[in-house]
């Protein structure tokens, strides 16, 4: 019987064992993030106070305004916001189905995903901290005439606003558990894969891939010392001395 080298692949004619796919709870996490970035993105944004509300109160407009509204100064900054979490997703989805984590202008799409998770965090972040005014200056402007009042034309942030906020936070937090590695992992079915492709780094190997050897282990058995060593035919002794012996008569 003769037996298959160590890492070679499966023999012919046998089926090629499918490799799994590996997802992670940062995956999930990337997933919902980016997802509740987008959905909340046509919720109001922005909206008038209650003492614009008072003076806009007659007319028949809407006083909230969502990411995409082109009336205000947030696009088209709210727009790349929502691209960065919709291109998240995307670099997750692609690192799933490839089973591995490929380069992209020298990048890991795992670094990828945490720039762009971290820009959609930290503008969101500012967006809803700042003050609000439709007119800029209001502030100065109330200082040099007090009949003016800065709060009736300020803005306040919408509900949609904190939603995507909080949809940023939770797309960092699956971007660094990705980067790192760490948090649970589920096994998926996958699809039989070559016998010579490499699994993702982390992701166990094939079953007719050899373990890898721990450092200052022998990839395999010691040499033998001299002892143990086979014994060879013994050499030749010395010739005989003296006269030969002499046959009978």
């Amino acid at each position: 019987m003769t037996l298959p080298a160590a890492g070679a692949g499966p023999p012919p004619g046998s089926p090629t064992p499918a490799v799994p796919r590996t997802l992670r709870a940062g995956d999930l996490l990337v997933a919902a993030g980016g997802l509740l970035v987008f959905g909340f993105s046509f919720a109001p944004f922005v909206e008038y106070g209650e003492q614009a509300a008072l003076l806009f109160g007659l007319l028949d407009i809407s006083l909230s305004f969502n990411a995409w509204s082109p009336q205000t100064f947030m696009v088209p900054l709210t727009t790349f916001v929502v691209l960065a979490g919709l291109l998240a997703i995307t670099a997750a989805a692609v690192r799933f189905g490839l089973r591995r984590d490929p380069e992209l202008l020298g990048f890991r799409l795992r670094q990828l995903e945490v720039g762009l998770a971290l820009f959609a965090f930290l503008v969101l972040l500012g967006m809803v901290a700042s003050e609000k005014h439709a007119v800029l200056g209001a502030r100065r402007l109330a200082s040099a005439d007090r009949s003016f009042q800065a709060e009736d034309v300020a803005a306040s942030t919408g509900w949609g606003a904190a939603l995507m906020l909080i949809g940023a936070t939770i797309l960092v937090a699956g971007t660094l558990l990705n980067h790192f590695r760490v948090g649970p992992a589920f096994q998926l079915a996958g699809r039989a894969a070559a016998s010579g492709q490499d699994p993702l780094p982390g992701d166990p190997p094939p079953p007719w891939q050899p373990q890898p050897a721990a450092p200052g282990d022998h990839p395999g058995p010691p040499p033998p010392s001299y002892w143990q060593r086979p014994a060879g035919p013994p050499p030749p002794g010395p010739p005989p001395t003296g006269p030969p012996p002499t046959g009978p008569g």
